[in-house]
């Protein structure tokens, strides 16, 4: 994995170890924005002979602009306090905010590849890797978790990263969005991949398991095992045709025999079989509807609260509430996030 955002970047063929790269900071730059260009450099992953869209590709994902958010909020921070560029006061603000950008960056499992397979990266694949939120352009959810999977970052990862991000001292609404929407976003995902993915043992998925049993698919069962007991009836009766040895007679009874006990049997047991599904129905139907309704509802909550536009906090919090009453699950980070914005006065993100 290419990442080593406190240790070095790419600059030309030269890499920096931590200790010049600090150095280069406070040489090289007069003024703190210097500062934020070179933090960034610093984070980038895509080797520079990937092609020019995969590298821009990088500079537009999640991952990215939640570290610039966070620079951007040291570089504010040093100003206010009149902090010289390349202190030591103004580097500790830097590596607060880069800290903090990296524990949520290292919440997902990165980009696997070496340098020259990273060369070949397409703008989709380093999309989708350095993604922590679904691409708001997404209308159908199902469809687009069908094809990609779940989010590659771990709930758990990403709640203690949240953590150190609410520990911090350097916080706005930007980050508040993108990680809010991070947090509820890994969660539908993870729910709605785990609904549909189908088990490569059972070729099912959990969704189409807890569907209802059709009574007509089991009494075609029972009548395609119906039709094998009589296939085979008929092949012991003609088994003297191919074996002369053999007793016509007792050949005959054997195959009257198994066609007429094997089909009662069957009958019996596909009676009892066609009572189970009868039974089992209205208790399947309400748990395949259950599943539905709630990808519905999650579905609802990630349209609604997709977009860049304003969200009111106290509403986002209703609907996070109204979810969890119906047993979604949410990161415990989501909470913490959530009640560190109300202590900051935040009403709208």
């Amino acid at each position: 994995m290419i990442y080593e955002t406190s240790a070095y970047h790419r600059e030309g063929d030269t890499q920096l170890t931590l200790e010049t790269f600090k150095d280069a900071i406070s040489r090289s730059h007069n003024s703190h924005s210097r500062s934020v260009e070179i933090y960034l450099k610093n984070s980038i992953m895509v080797p520079a002979d990937a092609p020019d869209e995969a590298q821009k590709a990088e500079r537009r994902s999640d991952i990215y602009l939640l570290r610039a958010a966070l620079l951007r909020l040291a570089e504010r921070y040093c100003c206010e306090r009149a902090l010289p560029p390349g202190s030591e006061e103004a580097l500790a603000a830097f590596d607060e905010a880069n800290r903090v950008a990296d524990a949520i960056a290292d919440a997902r499992l990165g980009l696997p590849y070496s340098t020259i397979e990273g060369a070949q990266l397409s703008p989709e694949q380093v999309e989708r890797e350095l993604a922590l939120r679904v691409p708001p352009r997404v209308q159908h959810l199902v469809r687009h978790v069908k094809k990609h999977g779940k989010l590659d970052a771990l709930q758990e990862n990403l709640s203690a990263a949240v953590g150190d991000y609410a520990k911090s001292y350097l916080k706005s609404e930007e980050v508040d969005r993108i990680l809010l929407q991070a947090l509820t976003h890994v969660e539908i995902v993870a729910f709605i991949d785990d609904m549909i993915w189908k088990n490569e043992l059972t070729g099912t998925s959990k969704l189409e398991d807890a569907a209802p049993p059709s009574v007509l698919r089991a009494l075609w069962s029972v009548s395609k095992l119906v039709f094998w007991v009589w296939l085979i009836s008929a092949g012991i009766v003609a088994s003297p045709l191919v074996i002369p040895a053999l007793p016509f007679d007792g050949m005959l009874l054997a195959g009257a025999g198994l066609a007429v006990v094997g089909t009662l049997i069957l009958v019996f047991l596909g009676a009892l079989g066609v009572a189970v599904v009868v039974k089992e129905k209205p208790r399947k139907r309400k748990h395949h509807q259950s599943i539905l309704d709630m990808i519905d509802r999650m579905n609802g909550f990630y349209l609604e609260f997709r977009g860049s536009g304003p969200f009111s906090l106290s509403h986002f919090k209703k609907r996070v509430n109204e979810l969890a009453d119906t047993g979604v699950i949410w990161p415990s980070g989501l909470f913490v996030l959530i009640e560190d914005m109300e202590a900051r006065g935040i009403r709208a993100f």
